[in-house]
């Protein structure tokens, strides 16, 4: 049951709590093109941190 929950990492949370302020503060102030860059790089990072994640799981 304990190998249900992981450790949290602080350094992708905190790069994801950023990266989200940023994209809502893009998002009001109206700058669409930014907002657009912001996100695609939030996703991108999101995506490839559980991916890495899900290796390393298997690897155990």
């Amino acid at each position: 049951m304990n190998e249900a929950f992981e450790k949290i990492n602080i350094a992708d949370c905190l790069v994801i709590i950023t990266l989200a302020a940023a994209l809502i503060l893009a998002i009001f102030y109206g700058m669409n093109e930014l907002a657009m860059s912001i996100a695609s790089g939030l996703l991108g990072y999101i995506g490839g941190s559980v991916k890495s994640a899900a290796t390393k799981r298997e690897d155990k």
